[in-house]
């Protein structure tokens, strides 16, 4: 008989990023919609200072955009045209819309905007239902140096799409260990039987991304994961629904 697993958390990967345009409020509000555990969401700090909801430069560079977020101001970035009409949100917009609404994955994507996007989730007292993940272990750091109670995750490795020796996978999840980082958050790839047994072994949950396809996530939740970082929020309800473990 298997083993019973308690059912993953789905997490809107930037919002509902297969019905709706990725890191805008119509996204976003189409996740609510759908009524995932997370939603999940990248933070760039522009030119002046403000904070706003894109994945980014690369977004820029598809429209033609040669200038780099950080050079560019609030004002600036706000008259570019997303997909549908949409423009980039600040993340004032995206936690307003999402209060007592769904949970928050938050990512920071650069250094230097943690005690700025702290404080904004502090002022809005979301921070109970927000964790934040990142590259960077030193903003990490800094954060729980601010707050010895916010809720923080790695995301590794921060290179290599796979790795494959379980030695360099093993170190990588005790860094988040050693770091008394609650979350790790990895490549679907690099997550496998001992990943998972290693991790949960240590008080660590397993966030896994991104996960599109009806067999991976079967897979994932076989392995026992925590979370299910997905662009269908509908696929993953409905695997979850039907999903009997073999």
């Amino acid at each position: 008989m298997s083993e019973k697993r308690n059912r993953p958390l789905i997490i809107g990967h930037r919002g509902a990023l297969d019905e709706a345009p990725e890191h805008t409020l119509k996204g976003f509000k189409r996740a609510i919609d759908l009524d995932p555990d997370f939603i999940e969401f990248d933070v760039h700090e522009t030119q002046d200072g403000e904070l706003i909801v894109i994945h980014g430069d690369d977004i820029l560079r598809r429209m033609g955009i040669k200038r780099n977020i950080s050079q560019m101001t609030l004002k600036e970035l706000k008259k570019i045209k997303l997909e549908e009409g949409e423009r980039i949100p600040e993340l004032k917009e995206v936690i307003e819309l999402a209060k007592g609404r769904v949970n928050l994955l938050c990512e920071i994507k650069t250094r230097g905007t943690s005690g700025k996007v702290l404080d904004l989730l502090r002022e809005e007292s979301v921070v109970d239902s927000t964790i934040i993940q990142s590259f960077h272990v030193e903003v990490l750091l800094s954060l729980r140096e601010c707050d010895p109670k916010v809720k923080l995750g790695w995301i590794v490795p921060i290179t290599e799409e796979y790795i494959p020796e379980w030695d360099k996978r093993k170190e990588l999840i005790q860094t988040v260990i050693d770091s008394k980082f609650p979350y790790i958050i990895s490549r679907f790839k690099n997550v496998d039987v001992e990943f998972v047994k290693f991790a949960h072994k240590h008080g660590l949950q397993v966030f896994t991304y991104t996960i599109n396809t009806k067999k991976t996530m079967r897979k994932m939740i076989d392995l026992g994961v925590d979370g299910l970082i997905v662009d269908s929020i509908s696929k993953a309800r409905e695997v979850l629904n039907q999903y009997d473990p073999k």
